[in-house]
């Protein structure tokens, strides 16, 4: 571990980098309906690839940029990302034609991609326990609180017309500036990391990366499923007013914000129950939604489900830094980080599944099937907290060394 004194603009710099973690989905989700208008010959599935198309290059990208950091300095691939996510998210500004808007897309999930994982994995470089835990939570928090402004600010932007929207994609290379001057070095342990590799008897990432990365996807996945449904939910079954949708929407990312932030305290409590205790509040919230009639009921299960939600990332985070060895956990992070984009992927597809199985495609049944399957996670995860608490515990009593 680095022996090193941060500056507060450092850690600021550092969790400010999480701002644009799903930045790329939640500026653009919301004007597909406008792009469909001024393209009235693009498809539905066109018009879905708008928000999942950078997914296809951001995902190998994540993992990518774990492999770089072990040659190059976090930082500047930091800055690079950046570089390329603003300048590409805002091309789509000048598109004549859905192709070139789905390629300007497409290259800006390389830049969404080297960005991903690697505040994460600079966080657990320079920090250790709870003081760890706390900047995994915030980082958290900091991507949530990014969601829920976005989706305000371009609910008002969009006003102006649908290519305006793709302007707030300048806020990253606002972060990139902040990020010259603030973020601190992080050079790759070269000779280090070929000694302890040498003695690592696993080849290439450990097995506990690609259960986690399968954690976070699952996670997001679920996650996902409420917001790219709310809206639908709400105009099917008259909950609201057409103007709460946005309201409605931004619930679960302001319950995620609470529930990073307090997350070292309430991992304390709950210690080898926090993973069940989690997916209990996913799951109710879901239940919730499957029966609720009205805004208000329907506004505390978004609050359940993001509370859930919100609590699983940081430890899926934190529970990475704690189970990799130093010599793989740069690349671990961009394949666990890489869940995030993963699970955003798979839902649409995931829900066509379930239509296609079931026979049932309204929201109202998709949230109870949702609540189905995280009541059997909360059982199964409970069952392995009491029988093999070693085995979802991460030690909390470390101090960190690092003086911020």
């Amino acid at each position: 571990m680095k022996k090193l004194k941060l500056t507060k603009f450092n850690v600021f710099a550092m969790l400010l980098i999480p701002f644009v973690w799903i930045y790329e989905l939640s500026v653009v989700a919301p004007i597909l309906g406008s792009i469909g208008a001024a393209f009235p010959s693009a498809s539905t599935f066109q018009l879905q690839l708008i928000v999942i198309i950078p997914f296809f290059t951001s995902i190998p990208m994540s993992v990518f940029a774990g492999k770089l950091a072990k040659r190059y300095d976090k930082r500047n691939i930091i800055i690079f990302g950046l570089l390329i996510y603003g300048i590409t998210g805002m091309l789509p500004f000048f598109a004549q034609t859905m192709n070139q808007i789905l390629f300007c897309r497409l290259v800006t999930g390389v830049g969404v991609g080297l960005v991903l994982p690697l505040p994460n994995a600079m966080i657990a470089e320079y920090f250790e326990g709870t003081k760890r835990q706390r900047m995994l939570g915030l980082a958290t928090s900091v991507a949530n609180i990014a969601n829920v402004l976005d989706s305000i600010a371009v609910g008002f932007i969009l006003l102006l017309g649908w290519r305006y929207p793709f302007l707030c994609f300048s806020i990253p290379l606002v972060i990139m500036i902040v990020a010259i001057f603030g973020l601190p070095k992080s050079d790759p342990r070269k000779k280090t990391a070929v000694i302890v590799e040498e003695h690592i008897s696993t080849n290439g990432i450990p097995k506990i990366a690609w259960a986690l990365v399968a954690f976070m996807a699952v996670n997001w996945l679920f996650f996902a499923f409420n917001i790219t449904n709310m809206a639908l939910f709400m105009v099917k079954e008259k909950i609201g007013l057409p103007w709460m949708i946005g309201i409605a929407i931004c619930f679960p990312g302001l319950a995620s914000i609470l529930s990073g932030a307090v997350f070292p305290e309430f991992y304390k409590k709950t210690k080898k129950y926090l993973v069940s205790i989690s997916i209990a509040s996913f799951a109710v919230g879901y239940v919730v939604l499957f029966l609720t009639h009205s805004f208000a009921t329907q506004t505390i299960g978004n609050l359940l489900i993001g509370l859930g939600s919100g609590m699983l990332t940081p430890y899926i985070l934190n529970l990475t830094s704690q189970k990799v060895e130093k010599a793989h956990r740069d690349a671990a992070y961009g394949l666990v980080t890489s869940g995030i984009h993963i699970g955003y992927l798979i839902a649409p597809f995931a829900q066509l599944a379930i239509l296609t199985i079931s026979g049932n495609g309204t929201p109202r049944f998709l949230f109870g099937f949702s609540a189905a399957m995280l009541i059997i996670a909360t059982i199964v995860t409970l069952f392995i907290a009491i029988k093999n608490p070693n085995q979802i515990v991460v030690d909390i009593e470390e101090e960190t060394s690092i003086k911020v």
